[in-house]
């Protein structure tokens, strides 16, 4: 009698971080800080199982860009695929609420097509059906079947 056994195919992390802080400098000036309670380095992509704060500081300005997830996948530190209770915080302070969306990072481009709203500043609040393009400072979006409130002064 001979019992055959699946080969199991899951990849194998490279490393394992646990509560890791990083701060990413580029000529002694902060670029980026991030936080994660585990990360999981594989040959081609990272993975963030329990999700990520990450800081981006602006050129020239004290100004960052604040995202937080619960989950997260960087596949070459080019493309972010991120889910799960997402906030994207700008410079200005408006923000937007999501649950899934997409991340390519040398474009500086965001997008999705779940339901998202965005909170700016001034007290508009805008809700896409069908999702979102935008930059990744939230400077320019397009947001797709769109719903409302605008303040009045």
């Amino acid at each position: 009698m001979f019992i055959k056994f699946k080969k199991n195919k899951k990849e194998i992390p490279n490393r394992i971080f646990i509560r890791t802080s990083i701060l990413y400098k580029e000529n002694g000036i902060i670029r980026s800080f991030i936080y994660s309670p585990i990360i999981k380095e594989y040959s081609i992509y990272t993975l963030f199982p329990n999700g990520l704060k990450l800081f981006i500081y602006r050129k020239k300005t004290n100004k960052y860009t604040y995202l937080s997830a619960n989950w997260v996948k960087s596949i070459e530190k080019i493309f972010y695929h991120i889910k799960g209770n997402i906030i994207i915080m700008n410079s200005d302070g408006d923000f937007l609420k999501t649950e899934e969306i997409f991340w390519n990072k040398k474009y500086k481009k965001i997008f999705n097509n779940k339901y998202t709203i965005i909170y700016c500043t001034d007290g508009t609040v805008l809700k896409a059906m069908n999702g979102l393009e935008a930059t990744d400072d939230l400077k320019k979006i397009r947001l797709k079947n769109i719903s409302g409130i605008f303040p009045i002064q």
